[in-house]
């Protein structure tokens, strides 16, 4: 599977799929492209074909006929899968919250510092040494869920019940999946001396013999449970440590409830297509791409900018407090509604 992100530039990787800096937005090169494109069409076998595609993310295409075909400039972008189904449902549900359904406590009660979009297990993507028998499949979204837990404040768990609950809830094949899914080395290095400390302690009170003899396994590959372990917690420590850290206030349920008002008594056109009354509910269904169209445009700006963007009829100040950090927030979500 190749792990190409975008048809442009040479960004790799699911770790990097958040990265805004444009610096690194590096072109791939058009004759390189038409160079594997058409090796990937002379290849003989099926393997070899899929050995270009992982490498180097293309395949052949009848347009590469065309002496001046240049993918990375001449694909038009999907408004409807792109931005209406794809950037505007982000933003909507993951940056700004609003979604009732989405879940503000684990099953016992602690809470979660923040939201990532993990990639879930399929055996049809999943590389040959990462498929996981059936009954190892749920371990992965397990470890995916412990791993936004809050680290601190209330409701939230120690760096060591952490550990605990990844080394009860996974199992070793499908911690090597979660580690794969963040792309990360499974060099040993750079490993906080928290985290190695915590692996060294624990790691002593198993051992029955020798346990002073246990020391961390540094610049070496992660293969035991306990290595993946360190490697998940290292990464999980470069993320926020609580949702009071960093999270505003932008998915509250008078939020919610203020927009479900603007959707149910805002005076429409016939011609307008109608949406669901309940939105941000979990009985309101699947938003089709329309209704995205027709809630960045009409329902959504009349409701955020009502509760956002005015302070007694004044615009709330431009400085770093709460109705002043929500007025950038409502500037942001106006500035991708545009695209719309």
């Amino acid at each position: 599977m190749s792990n190409f992100i975008c048809t442009i530039c040479k960004l790799r990787g699911t770790h990097q799929i958040f990265d805004t800096d444009h610096k690194r937005w590096i072109p791939r090169d058009v004759t390189e492209l038409r160079q594997w494109s058409t090796a990937y069409r002379d290849a003989q076998t099926l393997d070899e074909r899929k050995a270009i595609f992982n490498e180097y993310g293309v395949r052949w295409s009848s347009l590469w006929l065309l002496d001046y075909w240049d993918p990375t400039k001449m694909l038009v972008i999907d408004a409807m899968h792109c931005i209406l189904e794809g950037i505007v449902h982000y933003h909507c549900r993951h940056v700004l919250r609003l979604d009732a359904s989405a879940s503000k406590l684990s099953a016992d009660g602690l809470k979660y510092a923040y939201e990532w979009d993990w990639t879930p297990y399929d055996p049809e993507t999943a590389p040959a040494n990462l498929q996981l028998k059936e009954k190892n499949i749920p371990s992965v979204t397990k470890i995916q869920s412990a791993l936004c837990l809050a680290l601190e404040g209330e409701k939230s768990l120690t760096l060591n019940k952490m550990w605990t609950r990844l080394d009860n809830q996974g199992t070793k094949d499908a911690l090597q999946f979660v580690v794969h899914s963040l792309g990360l080395s499974t060099q040993l290095d750079s490993i906080p001396e928290s985290i190695s400390t915590l692996y060294v302690e624990r790691a002593r009170q198993k051992s029955k013999r020798n346990p002073d003899q246990v020391k961390f396994p540094h610049r070496q590959l992660a293969t035991k449970k306990n290595q993946l372990i360190a490697l998940l917690l290292t990464w999980r420590l470069q993320q926020p440590p609580s949702s009071e850290a960093y999270i505003l206030p932008t998915g509250t349920p008078e939020t919610l409830t203020h927009i479900q008002k603007v959707i149910r008594e805002t005076v429409r056109p016939s011609w307008l297509n109608s949406v669901a009354q309940n939105y941000g509910d979990a009985k309101a269904g699947s938003i089709k791409a329309d209704e995205w169209r027709t809630l960045s445009t009409v329902y959504l700006p009349i409701a955020l900018v009502t509760l956002w963007g005015d302070v007694d009829g004044c615009a709330p100040p431009a400085d770093d407090s709460e109705s002043g950090l929500l007025l950038k927030a409502l500037d942001h979500t106006m500035a991708l509604f545009q695209a719309t």
